[in-house]
């Protein structure tokens, strides 16, 4: 409740406020200073910590030879493959020459005029038996069925409308349907109605007229979608004369081939062609075959034309039959880019230190004279100013990376191409070591391993800082709790003195009126 000062005249809440005011200051102002610290101190461990992250991202991916012993592939003719090469291959160059492509088989069924009919017939081939009979039979019987639930569905969306019961009331929907003088039911609606039926009731008819029959789309559908069909897809091929149904293996290569294939008494409507000669009959288009790629005397096969591993390390992409060199070489400009990336996280990782460690005329950085951080750069620094036996280059200034007064790396660009020029294994061994010994990125991963991993330094940081920033909310709430209940105790103070200023001037108020 706010003191009014009815009896005194006096503002008491103004006071109050004053006085609680004056005696929070000193500790809002410790409060928030901290907090404040705590934040900037966060925010600094946490852009350090995503600039190690990358930095030990970069180290992890360069501590594999894949990235520091690249290898590229160049062709003396492009048209006949494409060639890529992993780590596992050598350096050298390598012949080849592409005699035969791998291809699917490719098998013509039957060739006849467009909108030819089919009333019989079988084709087999694999695991599939196809009778043109039972193919017209179970037509018949889905079409019967879409049309049968087509009529439910409507007749369902009329019970809805016009609160009917489908069975109880069926004479009455059959009326709205029917449209036997009722127009309840839209006449749009019904002419959609009958319109779907009767296309239903056409397909049926078509199947079923002898001078009809089946569609060659409706046979290439029941070849495609047959249970026992392990992949081969049928397809309509349109040519001058006619359109032929052919088979295609499910994939390239002698083990994906077809296999036996028989078309028998087939009988058709609106065909001229003559299905007895032999370019209308079934007649292969293309054989099933491997690849064939001659490797000196020796003759490599595959049953597709990407030929993984073919040599160690190599794998080919057949493209035309052809002679071909494959030169495999040391992929100089990818270990470059690799170095110079690098000596960029490593250069992130330091700018981000200096940014939050040194002081300027603005005042103490957050993480001034933090002893954590500083041990993390003395040891970095201490992993690349390291000798390494593992090579013939013990050093990265040997490789033309040196350390700058800042304490950032820079590269020598032409004692770097040298280096690679000169010995192009011992680069990547000073990295990644012998074999025997570790390398440069094995001690720098130890290093950024108990700064990056959860738990590690800067998380542990972290949570502290976090645990502080809390203890600060609770001590701030007791503040204010404390401040809640000493304002009460001032309000009651001076209402009691309000009570008796005001008792005193209606006294005094009495004598003047008695004297005067």
């Amino acid at each position: 409740m706010l003191m009014t000062g009815l009896g005194s005249g006096i503002d008491y809440e103004a006071m109050i406020g004053a006085i609680i005011a004056a005696e929070r200051a000193p500790k809002d102002n410790q409060l928030n200073r901290q907090e404040g610290m705590n934040n900037a101190e966060m925010e600094a461990l946490k852009e350090i910590q995503s600039a190690v992250n990358s930095f030990r991202d970069k180290v992890e991916s360069l501590n594999s030879s894949r990235e520091l012993q690249k290898l590229k592939a160049s062709l003396s003719n492009k048209d006949v493959l494409s060639a890529t090469v992993d780590d596992a291959a050598i350096a050298g160059e390598y012949g080849f020459e592409v005699t035969q492509m791998a291809q699917a088989e490719r098998e013509q069924l039957f060739k006849v005029t467009e909108g030819s009919m089919f009333t019989a017939g079988t084709i087999s081939f694999g695991a599939v038996n196809l009778d043109i009979t039972t193919v017209k039979s179970d037509l018949v019987a889905q079409n019967t069925t879409k049309m049968t639930d087509h009529d439910a569905q409507v007749r369902q969306k009329i019970a809805d409308q016009y609160s009917l019961d489908v069975t109880a009331d069926a004479a009455e929907i059959d009326t709205i349907l029917n449209d036997s003088g009722d127009s309840r039911f839209e006449q749009a609606r019904l002419d959609s109605y009958n319109s779907v039926q009767q296309q239903y009731q056409d397909e049926i008819d078509r199947l079923n007229d002898p001078a009809q029959g089946v569609k060659l789309e409706e046979i290439q559908s029941a070849i495609n979608n047959h249970p026992d069909n392990d992949g081969v897809k049928a397809t309509l091929v349109r040519s001058g004369d006619g359109i032929s149904m052919v088979l295609n293996g499910k994939d390239t290569g002698i083990a994906n081939a077809i296999g036996a294939i028989s078309v028998g008494g087939l009988a058709t409507n609106g065909n001229s062609l003559d299905l007895a000669l032999p370019e209308n009959g079934q007649k292969n288009l293309q054989v099933a075959q491997d690849a064939i790629v001659k490797y000196g005397s020796m003759e490599l096969t595959s049953a597709t034309n990407k030929m993984e591993n073919v040599i160690d390390g190599i794998t080919l992409n057949l493209k035309n039959t052809g002679t071909v060199n494959v030169k495999v070489e040391r992929d100089e400009a990818a270990v470059k880019d690799n170095i110079k990336g690098f000596v960029e996280a490593y250069n992130s990782v330091m700018e981000t230190v200096n940014t939050y460690t040194k002081s300027s005329e603005d005042g103490a950085a957050a993480l001034s004279g933090d002893s954590a951080t500083r041990s993390m750069v003395s040891r970095l620094r201490g992993v690349v100013g390291d000798e390494f036996t593992t090579s013939t280059y013990q050093t990265l200034s040997q490789l033309g990376v040196k350390t700058t007064r800042q304490g950032t790396l820079e590269i020598d660009q032409s004692k770097l191409d040298k280096a690679l020029e000169d010995d192009f294994d011992a680069v990547s061994k000073l990295f990644l070591g012998d074999g025997v010994s570790t390398g440069m990125m094995d001690s720098m991963m130890t290093v950024l391993d108990d700064y990056h991993k959860n738990g590690g330094t800067f998380d542990r940081r972290l949570d502290q800082l976090e645990y502080n920033n809390e203890r600060l909310t609770k001590e701030r709430e007791q503040l204010d709790e404390r401040m809640e209940a000493k304002t009460l105790t001032l309000r009651a103070y001076y209402a009691k003195m309000d009570t008796k200023i005001s008792s005193m001037n209606q006294t005094q108020q009495m004598l003047i009126g008695m004297l005067g």
